[in-house]
């Protein structure tokens, strides 16, 4: 689906994010986020949710306690959103 979207928008900064019960997917063009560090400050925001996970700059995985999925995706969203591009 990435690479649909990156071939669809050329130009465009892309993040997608695939999620399950209990973990979530990141690839991203275009788009300045750390997602290591994403992944430090998630664990200190919500320490109950038990997120482990990583990756590179663009790139990564993060694994947390699935009844605290709703809690962990709007908070990963929200880094997201903030973070800033190259276009």
């Amino acid at each position: 689906m990435h690479d649909r979207l990156c071939h669809k928008y050329l130009s465009k900064a892309i993040v997608t994010l695939g999620y399950g019960p209990d973990f979530a997917v990141l690839r991203s063009r275009g788009v300045l986020m750390n997602i290591p560090r994403m992944v430090r400050e998630l664990q200190e925001e919500i320490p109950e949710a038990s997120i482990n996970g990583g990756g590179h700059l663009v790139v990564g995985s993060i694994k947390f306690v699935g009844g605290l999925r709703t809690k962990v995706l709007a908070k990963l969203a929200e880094k997201i959103g903030k973070a800033e591009t190259n276009e």
